[in-house]
């Protein structure tokens, strides 16, 4: 009999720091905000400028909950407990599980098309699919695949799985010998912001694939956040540090994605390129200078202890780059780290 071949990925959200000087005092407050990772980047190509309807939406979604079988939510759990010891071993709380159900739709895709990534058939990137999930925190998404891409292979040449033995190896392959993704898996499982995780499995005798997409639980918004004649709004309650700042990031609208797309794409993924970083308005008397391109000022930042609520002009950046995902981030200080508690992903048409 065949070996199975097992292959896993991560990739993390990228985040860029850059520096604003506040005159006439010697403060630089931050305009971005870095993650407590360092996954590798990947850049992402941007469309052509056009007329933009100045209102972000979801798209029609096929991300539906699935009805999930007695055997599915026990290897769910099984997998969940798989992350708790890993996570006790170094000190670490544990996870709940979660129930966006973007992670096992994502599985079932990779399972029934023959791929893995982090792109979906959609053209749907993680954070993406969290949102249309209905996820509004932020999210760090495992992917692996145990088996084979070619659906033409008779299956019978392959040995029979035991599927809470294949997740066991799988999850011992991302903890103990991932440096070949320069142990993007191990971070994303050991990242002590971590609140949950929602878990997507598919497999049949021969075949399994697993999604592990991590979640904070730091940030209740309001409503979505809006786009409307050319303003960002957002407001809602933080539970984790002090608001920093708000920046999108954007990605051409995604398209359809054949499985040679998808074996042969990136095996990382980003939050594509950042357009604009929202900061809060100087102190009256101060003014801000050497400001970054993309750096507007909050035309409202109202902040009372875990509260906020902000709006911004950023017109000229829709204008710019025109239809395509932009994905809003809101940055908190912690101590000394910057955490990103959201990439709420905005489809603008």
């Amino acid at each position: 009999m065949n070996r199975l071949v097992k292959v896993a990925t991560v990739c993390l959200a990228v985040i860029w720091l850059s520096n604003c000087n506040l005159l006439p005092t010697v403060e630089s407050p931050s305009d971005g905000a870095a993650s407590t990772t360092t996954p590798p980047a990947s850049s992402e190509a941007r469309s052509p400028s056009t007329s933009t309807q100045a209102t972000g939406t979801l798209p029609p979604s096929s991300l539906r909950p699935s009805t999930t079988s007695p055997e599915a939510n026990s290897l769910a759990l099984y997998v969940l407990e798989l992350i708790n010891s890993d996570r006790a071993q170094f000190g670490l709380e544990p996870v709940l599980l979660g129930t966006n159900p973007a992670a096992q739709i994502h599985a079932q895709d990779m399972f029934d098309n023959y791929f893995l990534s982090h792109w979906g058939t959609d053209g749907l990137k993680p954070y993406m699919r969290y949102t249309v999930g209905g996820g509004t925190n932020y999210e760090e998404e495992n992917s692996a695949y145990s088996g084979w891409y070619d659906r033409s292979v008779d299956p019978r040449l392959y040995a029979i799985i035991d599927p809470k033995q294949e997740l066991e190896q799988l999850q011992y392959q991302m903890m103990y010998d991932d440096a070949g993704s320069n142990w993007g898996h191990r971070d994303n499982i050991l990242n002590k912001w971590h609140k949950k995780v929602n878990i997507g499995i598919a497999h049949d005798s021969r075949r399994l694939t697993m999604v592990e997409q991590f979640e904070g639980d730091y940030l209740e918004l309001a409503g979505p956040p809006a786009l409307g004649n050319g303003t960002l709004s957002l407001d809602g309650v933080i539970s984790l540090g002090v608001l920093d700042s708000v920046a999108v990031f954007y990605d051409p609208l995604p398209l359809p994605m054949t499985q040679s797309d998808l074996l042969n794409g990136p095996q990382s993924y980003s939050l594509g390129t950042r357009v604009v970083t929202v900061l809060p308005p100087p102190p009256p008397g101060y003014y801000y200078s050497q400001l970054p391109e993309n750096a507007v000022e909050a035309s409202k930042w109202e902040v009372s202890g875990g509260a906020f609520a902000v709006q911004a002009d950023i017109s000229m950046t829709l204008d710019q780059h025109g239809p395509g995902v932009y994905t809003v981030v809101v940055w908190t200080k912690v101590d000394a780290d910057y955490v990103m508690l959201s990439n709420y992903s905005l489809f603008v048409r």
